[in-house]
């Protein structure tokens, strides 16, 4: 990419040239729907290094129109002026929000209604969340009030809540089908169990994913690693296909944790295997 010398290259100039060379290989060639019948977006807590505006840069630029929000890019707040702000930046970037989170919960009634009302003012449907026990009343009559879902997340090993499916189901058992799962792959290997039997365990109440891989490194400790990565206990095609058959419309979000400061180029590896994972679905169905 050649750069006008008489232009300033401000840090996001050079931003966006980064992102570029990274995707140059072609992998995000304009094509119709590379993700098949997914919304496939991007958990922003994966961009965390960077600012608000540097962040929906380089989500534009991976031709990427979905997101589900890091609260530190976007910061629950009143200010409609704020609100608007932030509506303007996503549109102009081309990108909606289908959930937000990771956020907590407990039976303060006005603190959790903060969080609903933002939602609604952003138009979010799904709230990721890790919501106390004794929140659970609260939640089953605003979830009814604003029509804005509860997708409660697994954390790994120490999350003594919500960390296997078996738990996460006799919490929500008896309570509004307004409050579901947010699947995170890696956690659930982190965690000793198969993402592709959770999902399927969910089922009707999966309500957002977080998708990301692990591997066994030489020491036998679970590390994050690259979806594709031929080593990943994450089965990419076998997960994908379980959301098919459970007709899952709402959002996946690539959710990377490694290399804080220079995502990008594991962000695109990520991308181009689910494009494979879906075009190996898409082949043994003809």
């Amino acid at each position: 990419m050649q750069i006008n010398n008489d232009s300033l290259m401000t840090r996001r100039t050079l931003l966006a040239t980064a992102v570029a060379a990274a995707t140059s290989s072609g992998a995000f060639a304009a094509v119709r729907n590379p993700y098949g019948p997914f919304k496939m977006g991007i958990q922003s807590y994966t961009l965390r290094h960077f600012d608000l505006d540097d962040a929906l840069d380089i989500t534009e630029k991976l031709g990427i129109h979905f997101w589900e929000a890091f609260p530190a890019h976007l910061p629950i707040t009143a200010d409609k002026q704020l609100i608007a702000s932030y509506h303007q930046k996503l549109a102009a970037h081309h990108i909606k929000l289908m959930a937000y989170g990771v956020v907590g919960f407990s039976n303060d009634e006005a603190d959790a209604r903060k969080t609903f009302e933002f939602a609604r003012a952003m138009q979010i449907p799904v709230l990721s969340a890790s919501p106390a026990p004794d929140s659970f009343s609260l939640l089953d009559k605003l979830t009814r009030e604003y029509n804005i879902r509860i997708a409660i997340h697994n954390h790994g090993p120490g999350d003594n809540l919500y960390a296997h499916p078996k738990q996460t189901l006799a919490a929500i058992a008896g309570h509004s089908t307004m409050i579901g799962e947010c699947e995170d792959t890696g956690h659930m290997i982190r965690s000793g169990e198969d993402p592709v039997a959770a999902a399927k365990l969910f089922g009707s109440r999966l309500y957002d994913v977080h998708i990301k891989a692990a591997r066994k490194n030489s020491a036998g400790d679970i590390v994050w690693t690259v979806i594709g990565d031929p080593r990943s206990l994450l089965d990419t095609p076998a997960f994908l296909q379980t959301l098919l058959n459970l007709r899952y419309s709402r959002l996946i979000a690539l959710e990377y944790e490694d290399h804080e400061t220079d995502p990008v180029p594991y962000m695109k590896q990520c991308f181009t295997s689910i494009q494979q994972a879906i075009q190996s679905i898409q082949k043994a169905k003809r």
